[in-house]
């Protein structure tokens, strides 16, 4: 609504609502790079501000594992999160160049197609030259993958490891196919597209 006539409400509102945006900058308040063609140089400057503080925030946290993405915690993988970084910082970067690399996005990519944990196998089923092609999908029980399909990726449960076993479809919580990973997948792997052209 901000890019039609009439906007100015809705940047008041952008305005309005940007510092408690900054709070959870990195859930969704990262998302007002979107509103920067419309807006004034004051808010270009504020959200300045809140990526540089960010970045600093982010590296910290990357840095808990050895691929320069969200470590997976709790009971799901996390392959989401690593897609919403790729996305998040592909958008920040192309605002802000100087102060947000484009290795966050490829970092994203190339982690998802193999460069993680427990194997090399390509996350987005039949997509590289190795991939998950056994998911937790509407064909489960068949044996068969869904080309495109995204999973959730490593968890680590001990004893047992059960993220090291590529041939069973049926653990949900690291190997179903859900569509809203695909299409993340899909923003994730233009922005890593776009940035290597």
């Amino acid at each position: 609504m901000i890019a039609t006539n009439g906007g100015e409400p809705y940047k008041a509102r952008v305005r309005e609502m940007f510092p408690s945006m900054i709070q959870r900058f990195g859930f969704g308040g990262w998302t007002a790079v979107h509103a920067l063609p419309y807006m004034d140089a004051d808010f270009r400057k504020q959200l300045e501000s809140a990526v540089r503080a960010y970045v600093p925030q982010l590296d910290k946290e990357l840095s808990g594992t050895p691929f320069g993405v969200p470590p997976t915690r709790g009971g799901w993988g996390g392959s989401a999160g690593v897609m919403d970084l790729g996305v998040r910082m592909y958008f920040l970067h192309r605002a802000f160049p100087e102060i947000v690399s484009k290795d966050y996005t490829l970092r994203a990519a190339n982690y998802i197609l193999g460069t993680h944990p427990v194997s090399s196998h390509s996350y987005v089923s039949g997509v590289g030259t190795r991939s998950h092609l056994i998911a937790y999908g509407n064909n489960r029980a068949d044996r068969s993958y869904i080309p495109g399909g995204v999973i959730p990726g490593y968890v680590v449960i001990q004893p047992d490891f059960p993220e090291c076993m590529d041939d069973f479809g049926f653990l949900w919580f690291t190997h179903e196919y859900v569509i809203t990973a695909a299409s993340r997948w899909i923003v994730a792997a233009n922005a890593a597209d776009a940035l290597v052209r």
